[in-house]
Order: C-alpha cells, then sequence, then structure tokens
C-alpha cells in the first residue's frame, strides 16, 4: 500500500462550498492576484464575509492558502509554479501552457480563474454544478506538474472510485462503499490494483461480520484506520479525514449516490459511468504536463459532448418520464440540430425534470412512520438532544443546511402541499436529496403553499442578542414581501414561523409586535417564533396522531393571541400552546 492520496485538502473538505468560493474569489481584487500573505488574508476575510467559511481564531493567510491551493489542484484556478513569482508577473511555466491557446482565455498569471472555474461559477442549477466537478474530477491525476512526486505514476482517483464501486456491484452482496472501507481505497495508486482493494475489503467486512454488536464492529472499524495510519506513519485521526474529503467530493459529481452509509452508482447515471470506465482513464502524467493543464483548465471532455451519446441520454430520460407519467407535452423533445451545446442543453433541462419528479416521490415518502422517526433523529441531534444512535448513525455535514432540510422534510411529511416540493424549499439538493448548502439570502428559506394559507419559514443556529440583529429584519421583509406577493395571486393569509435552538427576547419582541413599513404605510404580519426543542414535540406528536396543515395553522393561530404580553410572557404563553398541543 502507498500513502494515502486525498482530493483537494482536508481543510475544503466540503466540496459544496468550493463553488461560493470562487465566486468570491471573481473579485478583480483577487483573481489572479493571491501571491503574499495580504493577498491569503484577503481572500478568507472576503470568504468570512460571504459566509463560505467561519474563520474564527485561524490564521487568515492559512485558510488563504488552504483555499487557493484546493482551487488549484482541481484545475479551477491556475497554479504558481516559478518559485519567487512577483504579484502581476507571468509564470513562465503557464505561459508556456497555453501559448497556442488562446481559447483559454488566460493571461498567464497565478492564480487566475480558469475556463473550469469561471464555468463552476456560472453553473446556475445542481446538474450543471454537477457536470463542472466531474469535469475537474475526470482531468485530475495525481502526482502531476502541480503535484510532484518522485518514483510514482500518475492515475486518476476519481476513475479508481468508480472502477472499485463497479467491482462491488458485481459481488453477491454489493454494498457499496463505506466510509471505513474508502481508507483501504485510498492506499492505492495503480488503476491495474482494483481486484487487490476489493479482496482487501471482502477480508474486512468477513471480519467485521464475525463480531456482535455494534460496539465490537466499531472496534474492527477503528483497528482497520489504526493499522493502515501505522503503515505509513500518520495518525489515525489522517485517514478518517482523508476518507471523508474522498467520500464527499465523488457525490458532487452526480454520478454516485448515497445508499444507507455508503456510497454506490447513481442507477439513472450508470450507462454514463459504464462509458466512462469503457474509455479508462486518460492519464498524461509528468512528461505531458502542458497537454495535463490544458485539460485541467478546460475541464474534462465528457461522453455526452459527442452528438450521438447526448442524443442517446436525451432519449433515455424522455422514456424514463414517460415511465414516470409525466406528461408527454411538457417532456422537451429532441432539437432539430446537430449542435451538441443544445442538444445539452435540452439533457440537461430533461434531468432537471427527472430529478423533480423523483422528489414528489421523496416527498410522499416523508408521511412513512420510519421516514417521520428519521426526520425527529436528525432534528434532536441539531438541537443536541439524546436520540437513538443505535438506530440512527447520522453524520450532518452543514449543520444549518441540515436544519433547513430537517423542517423541509417535516413540513413535507404534514402534506398536502399546493406548491411543489422543489419550490417549497430554497436550498439546492443533489441527487440523493440531501442538502447542497443553505437557502441564499435575499428571501426566506423555504414557503409552503397549503390550501389555505401559506407558511413563510426561516430556521437558523444564531442565538443571543446577535439573532435579532441577524435575523430580525430580514425575516420580517420576507415575509412582508411574500404577503404582497400572494395577496395579488391567492389572497389567502400569509403566517410566518421563526424556529432556533433558542429564541432571544429581543428577537421575540422583534416579531411580537410584527411590523414591516413600506415607506410610510405600516403592514402588520404575522410572525411565530418557536424553538427547535418545540417543534420537535410537535413532530412528535405528529409521530403518534397524523395531524394535517390545517391543526397546524391552528397551533399558530393559539401563540398569535397573547402576543400583546411582553417577550418573555408571550414566549411562556407559546410554551403553554405547545404543552397543550402535544399532552
Amino acid at each position: 500500500m502507498s500513502s494515502p492520496w486525498h482530493f483537494g485538502n482536508t481543510t475544503v473538505r466540503n466540496p459544496m462550498r468550493i463553488r461560493d468560493g470562487l465566486t468570491v474569489l471573481k473579485d478583480p481584487t483577487l483573481n489572479g492576484n493571491l501571491i503574499g500573505k495580504s493577498q491569503e488574508g484577503l481572500l478568507a476575510y472576503e470568504l468570512d464575509k460571504a459566509g463560505v467559511i467561519n474563520l474564527g481564531q485561524t490564521a487568515p493567510d492559512f485558510m488563504g492558502r488552504k483555499w487557493r491551493s484546493c482551487f488549484s489542484q482541481l484545475g479551477f484556478i491556475t497554479n504558481k509554479f516559478k518559485r519567487n513569482l512577483k504579484p502581476g508577473e507571468t509564470d513562465p511555466t503557464i505561459a508556456k501552457a497555453i501559448e497556442g491557446n488562446p481559447e483559454l482565455g488566460l493571461t498567464g498569471k497565478a492564480y487566475e480563474l480558469t475556463p473550469s472555474g469561471l464555468r463552476l461559477v456560472e453553473a446556475i442549477t445542481v446538474k450543471e454544478q454537477q457536470e463542472c466537478m466531474l469535469r475537474a474530477l475526470l482531468a485530475y491525476e495525481i502526482p502531476s506538474i502541480i503535484e510532484p512526486k518522485n518514483g510514482e505514476e500518475s492515475f486518476n482517483p476519481f476513475i479508481f472510485i468508480l472502477q472499485v464501486l463497479k467491482r462491488l456491484g458485481t459481488l453477491k452482496k454489493p454494498l457499496g462503499l463505506s466510509k471505513v472501507e474508502m481508507g483501504i481505497v485510498q492506499s492505492y495508486r495503480e488503476h491495474s490494483k482494483v481486484n487487490e482493494v476489493i479482496n482487501e475489503i471482502i477480508k474486512f467486512r468477513q471480519l467485521r461480520d464475525k463480531a456482535i454488536g455494534r460496539v465490537a464492529k466499531r472496534k474492527v472499524d477503528r483497528d482497520l484506520i489504526d493499522q493502515l495510519a501505522s503503515s505509513v506513519a500518520l495518525k489515525s485521526t489522517s485517514i478518517k479525514d482523508y476518507s471523508d474529503v474522498n467520500f464527499r467530493y465523488p457525490r458532487l459529481t452526480g454520478l454516485v449516490s448515497h445508499k444507507g452509509k455508503r456510497l454506490v452508482i447513481s442507477d439513472v447515471m450508470a450507462p454514463v459511468v459504464d462509458t466512462i470506465l469503457a474509455e479508462g482513464p486518460k492519464i498524461n502524467g509528468i512528461e505531458n504536463s502542458k497537454n495535463y493543464l490544458i485539460r485541467l483548465w478546460e475541464g474534462a471532455e465528457l461522453p455526452t459532448d459527442n452528438e450521438l451519446t447526448a442524443r442517446q441520454e436525451i432519449n433515455r430520460f424522455r422514456s424514463l418520464l414517460v415511465e414516470y407519467g409525466v406528461e408527454k407535452s411538457i417532456i422537451p423533445i429532441i432539437p432539430d440540430t446537430n449542435d451538441v451545446a443544445r442538444l445539452n442543453q435540452v439533457r440537461l433541462r430533461l434531468e432537471v425534470l427527472y430529478q423533480q419528479t423523483l422528489e414528489k416521490k421523496f416527498a410522499i415518502e416523508q408521511t412513512k412512520e420510519e421516514q417521520v422517526k428519521e426526520i425527529i433523529a436528525y432534528l434532536k441531534k441539531l438541537d443536541k438532544q439524546p436520540f437513538d444512535e443505535e438506530a440512527y448513525d447520522i453524520d450532518i455535514e452543514d449543520e444549518p443546511a441540515y436544519l433547513e432540510w430537517g423542517v423541509w422534510r417535516a413540513f413535507l411529511a404534514i402534506n398536502h402541499l399546493v406548491n411543489e416540493p422543489h419550490v417549497a424549499r430554497r436550498f439546492k439538493v443533489d441527487q440523493d436529496f440531501f442538502p447542497i448548502g443553505c437557502a441564499p439570502g435575499g428571501g426566506p428559506d423555504m414557503i409552503f403553499e397549503f390550501e389555505d394559507y401559506v407558511l413563510v419559514v426561516e430556521v437558523t443556529l444564531t442565538t443571543s442578542s446577535r439573532q435579532e440583529a441577524a435575523e430580525g429584519e430580514p425575516v420580517r421583509r420576507h415575509v412582508a414581501k411574500e404577503k404582497v406577493k400572494v395577496a395579488a395571486a391567492s389572497g389567502k393569509p400569509v403566517y410566518g414561523l421563526f424556529m432556533a435552538r433558542s429564541i432571544d427576547n429581543n428577537t421575540a419582541e422583534t416579531f411580537r409586535i410584527g411590523v414591516w413599513y413600506t415607506g410610510d404605510e405600516p403592514d402588520f404580519i404575522n410572525i411565530v417564533p418557536i424553538t427547535l426543542k418545540q417543534f420537535i414535540s410537535m413532530m412528535e406528536k405528529y409521530q403518534m396522531v397524523r395531524f394535517d396543515n390545517k391543526e397546524f395553522r391552528r397551533i399558530l393561530d393559539s401563540c398569535l393571541i397573547p402576543r400583546n404580553a411582553h417577550a418573555p410572557a408571550w414566549k411562556a404563553e407559546i410554551q403553554k400552546v405547545v404543552d397543550n398541543f402535544v399532552t
């Protein structure tokens, strides 16, 4: 086994934030101008300001270097090759690489956004973002001119993961790949070693199967991690961190899905995976560094860049939509053109429509008892409450995003939405309906339209007096805007629901008064602040007695009746309403 590899770096553990980071980097004061501690620190400060990172006490120049390194390794920005390169100076290696390739639009500066990076910044839909990451990971090789390592041949880690997943899918028990087993995969660096990896995984599974009970099985997991770490003189935590990163990045390509706690090849994208694997890894190696850099900065070619394959994928997704009962009149047809870019626009629209169709099925499934139990378990973990860890091995990558996601699932369970599930949320989800970051600013987190009313939901992990400063104005503004919009469309009453681990008195007082001014005209709005614990109690009641959205509206009305009391007293009255409802 070799020293373990990983995508990006363990500081940029969540690839979902890369696009937002590149958007910050697009600023002219940073793009192509990241040399030196001051500029590295400026990048970190701007990432923090944009909400991409929480800088805290971390040295800003260190954080800036880590993000810069991730961007350059994956080809989203150019790298710096000349050791003592000065700001604004042309890097000779970059200049040589782009010679004869004006279509790249690069100037020769280090740390400049590449076509691949700009494409990701401009990607709007999840499907577009996934294709950008797929192109990046298909092009990515280690070692390379960017990450040199003497004595080793280059290989493609993403292709290697796909090869392993494909072989695991042919086993008698096609379980997919666990995070612990990823520790084995990342210890190999040759595409010819796939069978050895599979044998190692089988041996590990046999040993784990013999262990009785969760405690014993976890010990087997720890023993493997410790063994892998000691063989390469690393800490066990490093092996786990690498596995975590290598588990996350492939999922953002759209080709790999979560099945339980394991990675598997996405069923719907299996034909694309088969085509990629049939073509095999396209390795440039150190000796063809110019070709590697051009491919990395452009992004690798995809099977759907071929006209025939693009048409085949269009037909396949049209058939899938027909099978799901989608009306043919709303399914895009194949355009009469040989323009591959135009064909792929239609293909992406079909993929998005298919994902929305699956999301409707996902929404219906949330009403099932097992799903409701899981929703409650996630919410309890977010609220730092004890839950059944034996039944639910929950891994939360991004607490704010998962809070929005958990509450969205809860209202899908309560059911009878008039608007579509994907319209009800403003945050993005991946192919498995897990969250990809939080809802963007400029609007509420969620909007649920029911037959008789509209519910605007805002959630936060912010506490103390900072809560009112961060949430008081935006939440009132969002509810007021939605009220105007709904009044023009349907005239339904609009409620706001604000949810946090704890409700600061200043926040409650702002919502108690419930006034939003448009010019000199006051608008009285109804916003109910509740704690996450109170909402969990209501969902536990729902688990036993399936109330509907009309009953939830009655709870809101009951909470609004005593709002004439000052904030502490109003909060106490809201607690009484919840207690009376759940008992």
